[in-house]
């Protein structure tokens, strides 16, 4: 009896070590995308700052393919975490062609700054 408990508690452990939930992580990507990617952003009717990125392309995107777009982070902390999985060297093109976007306040861009500086990916912002 005391053999199977402590066999059970074994096969217990191996499965719930943390290398089991660590493929669910979120990863890097491996490589920059071909045409980078773009970033908008906007205050939504609460007032939260919102964040879409987007994969470059040579066309102008309309205000509803960024804001329904998979990848829309609420809030400059969840956004500066995104940075994080895009790959070194990802050029980050951050402008505002649709009318309603905007950049959120000057704190918020510096700490973005740093977050891309520091997640190693190229981040232009053109600021009218």
């Amino acid at each position: 009896m005391k053999l199977g408990t402590l066999v059970l508690v074994c096969l217990t452990a191996f499965f719930a070590s943390p290398f089991t939930s660590a493929a669910d992580e979120p990863k890097r990507e491996p490589k920059p995308r071909f045409k980078g990617v773009e970033v908008y952003s906007w205050k939504n009717d609460k007032g939260v700052w919102q964040f879409a990125i987007v994969d470059g392309t040579n066309r102008n995107k309309t205000e509803n393919e960024v804001k329904t777009a998979p990848t829309v982070y609420a809030g400059a902390d969840k956004f500066t975490t995104a940075l994080k999985f895009l790959a070194e060297n990802e050029m980050v093109f951050w402008t505002h062609q649709i009318k309603g976007f905007e950049f959120p306040p000057k704190d918020d861009l510096k700490k973005i700054d740093e977050a891309a500086k520091a997640a190693k990916v190229q981040l232009e912002r053109a600021e009218k």
